[in-house]
């Protein structure tokens, strides 16, 4: 069975110590000194059924318990609807060309916070075909002040 990207990325070498980028706390205090940098977090979306799978980070980014059943229509209610639209565009044309890209969006976490994100987003193909988004979230808020 093949791993899949999320799993090589959350899980450390034996005897090693975790990324920190992909098991960490990854939003940046409001009171942070500019040099001060998030790290990004690991996300994939399985193809087949929208199915999710974050690391710890993503879930710190929305504001949500790692606890909870996580759904793609769940997340994208979360993000404003500008933010929708352009995560729509460039989703399809990802996996219809077997691309990647890149944006900002802006999302609202269930207490009502505003938060911004990067979002970088590539495919892996299965037999000639998109089988999985995946890529990296990395809060970029203070950026956005």
């Amino acid at each position: 069975m093949s791993r899949h990207w999320i799993d090589r990325v959350a899980e450390p070498a034996s005897g090693r110590v975790p990324m920190g980028w992909a098991n960490g706390l990854h939003v940046v205090p409001d009171e942070a000194p500019g040099v001060l940098a998030p790290m990004p977090a690991a996300w994939e979306c399985d193809l087949s059924d929208d199915s999710l799978r974050w690391t710890p980070g993503v879930f710190e980014i929305f504001g949500l318990p790692q606890d909870i059943p996580l759904r793609r229509e769940d997340a994208v209610a979360m993000y404003s609807a500008e933010s929708q639209v352009e995560l729509k565009r460039l989703r399809d044309e990802a996996i219809a060309t077997c691309g990647s890209f890149t944006f900002e969006a802006e999302i609202r976490r269930p207490n009502g916070e505003v938060r911004w994100m990067r979002i970088t987003a590539d495919v892996e193909v299965r037999d000639g075909r998109a089988a999985y988004l995946y890529g990296l979230k990395q809060d970029i808020t203070h950026l956005k002040r």
